[in-house]
């Protein structure tokens, strides 16, 4: 993939680092930064080369990763070097007239088949690609900051789908978590963003609290980081006052969305000059502060939901992960409960400048949605994926609940004849070892694999066909969901794995006694016994996966439904009963890798698959139990938390 960056200011050379580090595999992969002034293309190439230096001091990238993105950057003077990009981003300006001369220069120079993006806080897309030749190409993407590491963008469509389509796949390509949203003055996050942080501004122009008082109050309360320590950062605060004014005079908009004056006014200078020290306040204060601050990001989130600018799962996902709440803002407002979000929406007023009043969570109202699962239905077919890309979809607790929860629901759906179980981009790594970390006696590790075998053994029973669709890191807990549906179809990208002994642990959902039902049984010790990952080849011709895809995983799977319909042999249920071990087992090496732990997996392993499944599953919870108090086992996860998952832990044997 060849890509192109316009405009090496504020955030081109961070989004151009970005993305190139995405393709440092891809052998033609290329980004080029490009700007019409040599100082800032120097600028910005500085700024890369420092964040290359610091990333190889810390151990984050390799040296040759580092050589390689180095060679692959071309900073260029030149705007025809983009003549043979596939993609283009301009992050040059907010300026709406520029941004039609800079498109139009950009017209004349790629293909017509390049898509275009626009990094802008706010302007519509429609506005940007009014006078486009190709209008159909040019798409909204606007990041977040630190916008090389960041993972949303949001993302306005055009009216072509297969434009579209090529647009999200291009922005996974490069890193990202696209969230569409609709083509509204500042989307969703900057609606929210931009009147929180103007709110703030309003309290400090009226003498209500500091800069530093009000970010205090607000991080203890909610996280983020302050809204004014944030417009530090970014040096935001003309930015606000523009996407201010787009809402002002937008469809929705009216008097209460008018800037501040006193964000024009501080301009480009700090809101904390110096180092911010902590400053006393009373509870006066703080309850003024955070009703006004609360009030207003209530108000917005849930505008953004009721006018279905972005779906409730991706902003949620997406006031947490770009913005820094702590929580998701959607479930920030359903633990406040309706009747206090009110009180405060209520007790704000300037419901008569355009202050909106939500009513998603008045006392009559249905408001619930899934924090970490997606569900969407076609033809028949639904798709459930876990949606947690921050941890590559690790399931967590909650995970665990609501993927229960829309199962259940799809059991009880006519219209649904078959499901597709996935993770956002084919992942599923296991369980999330932050809840792991947590289990502390016998009894705690028992009832956690209880549990999550009961989902899915709930999955392996459906009545209806559940095909896993796979292509990227199937571990753990994410590999034994896998094993409960009755059908797995992987890309090339799988590596399937299950590592809980690296951990000092050993499989707790199902992995003990499902996987030697699917392959050998000589393989199957192996992997579960030295925690060794295989390649979705191998997958395949052990006869862990039922379809190797060369393709989309999600449109094979759904493929492999269809014929089902008609050909119900296509898809074969594991085998659940006793299974006939040898008189000796296979004799392994195990490495540095926990003894007692080996000996609770081996125990757990000969007495289970001796049995029928579910009793075999009774076993292995027991074993986790087990394994949960044994010193290995704490070893193994602090050795995890302190030195990932790429140093082996030192493990006691006891």
């Amino acid at each position: 993939m060849i890509v192109g960056v316009i405009g090496s200011g504020s955030i081109g050379p961070d989004l151009a680092y970005g993305f190139v580090s995405a393709l440092v595999n891809d052998a033609d992969g290329i980004v080029y930064l490009h700007d019409i002034q040599q100082s800032a293309l120097d600028a910005g190439v500085s700024r890369i080369h420092g964040y290359l230096k610091k990333g190889v001091s810390r151990g984050k990238i390799s040296e040759r990763q580092a050589t390689l993105i180095h060679e692959r950057l071309r900073p260029t003077l030149d705007p025809k070097d983009l003549a043979n990009c596939d993609y283009v981003l301009e992050a040059a300006t907010e300026n709406l007239p520029i941004k039609r001369v800079i498109l139009r220069q950009i017209e004349e120079i790629v293909s017509p088949d390049c898509l275009i993006g626009f990094a802008t806080s706010g302007i519509p897309r429609a506005e940007i690609a009014r006078d486009a030749i190709h209008p159909d190409r040019c798409f909204v993407n606007h990041p977040f900051y630190p916008a090389w590491r960041a993972l949303p963008i949001e993302i306005v469509l055009s009216d072509n789908a297969a434009m579209g389509k090529r647009m999200i796949d291009t922005m996974k390509l490069l890193g990202k978590v696209p969230i569409v949203t609709s083509d509204v003055p500042c989307f969703a996050a900057d609606d929210i963003f931009c009147n929180y942080c103007s709110e703030a501004a309003r309290l400090v122009a009226e003498g209500v609290a500091t800069p530093a008082q009000v970010d205090e109050i607000v991080h203890r309360a909610i996280g983020g980081g302050g809204p004014l320590n944030v417009l530090d950062l970014t040096r935001g605060n003309l930015l606000t006052a523009h996407c201010q004014e787009l809402m002002r005079d937008g469809p929705t908009g009216g008097a209460w969305f008018e800037p501040p004056e006193i964000l024009s006014t501080q301009g480009n200078e700090l809101w904390h000059a110096e180092r911010k020290k902590a400053e006393p306040y009373d509870e006066k204060t703080k309850n003024t502060v955070l009703d006004r601050i609360l009030a207003v990001l209530f108000s917005r989130t849930l505008f953004v939901y009721e006018q279905g600018i972005c779906s409730a799962t991706e902003l949620d996902w997406m006031t947490r992960m770009a913005l820094g709440f702590r929580e998701g803002l959607l479930s920030l407002a359903l633990k406040t409960g309706g009747e206090r979000v009110q009180a405060l929406c209520r007790a704000y007023g300037h419901v008569e400048d355009g202050f909106y009043i939500p009513n998603s969570l008045t006392k009559d109202s249905d408001f619930s949605f899934y924090r970490t699962v997606t569900v969407e239905q076609e033809d028949g077919i639904a798709t459930v994926s876990i949606y947690r890309p921050e941890v590559k979809n690790a399931l967590n607790n909650l995970t665990i609940d609501e993927l229960g929860h829309a199962m259940e629901a799809l059991r009880s759906d006519d219209a649904v004849t078959g499901i597709v179980v996935t993770g956002f981009e084919g992942a599923l790594v296991g369980a999330d070892i932050g809840d792991l970390s947590k289990l502390k006696t016998q009894e705690e590790g028992e009832a956690t694999c209880v549990k999550g075998q009961a989902l899915f053994n709930a999955i392996e029973d459906f009545p209806k066909p559940v095909v896993a669709a796979l292509n990227g890191p199937i571990m753990g807990g994410g590999a034994e969901l896998s094993m409960s549906c009755h059908a797995r179809v992987v890309g090339r990208k799988l590596m399937l794995s299950q590592p809980e002994v690296n951990l000092g642990l050993i499989p707790g959902y199902g992995g003990s006694q499902r996987l030697p039902r699917l392959i050998d049984l000589d393989k199957a010790f192996h992997m579960l016994r030295t925690g060794t990952p295989i390649n979705a080849e191998k997958a395949f011709a052990w006869g862990w996966a039922s379809v190797l895809a060369e393709g989309s995983v999600l449109k094979a799977a759904r493929e492999l439904l269809v014929r089902h319909r008609t050909d119900p042999s296509c898809i074969q249920r594991i085998d659940q009963s006793p299974m006939t071990l040898p008189e000796r087992l296979p004799n392994i090496d195990i490495g540095h890798r926990s003894r007692v732990i080996d000996a609770i997996l081996l125990d757990v392993m000969q007495r289970g698959l001796s049995s029928h499944l579910r009793e075999g599953l009774k076993l292995e919870a027991q074993g986790v139990g087990r394994a949960v108090v044994t010193v290995d086992f704490d070893i193994g996860i602090k050795n995890f938390f302190q030195n990932g998952p790429r140093v082996p832990a030192v493990f006691m044997h006891e």
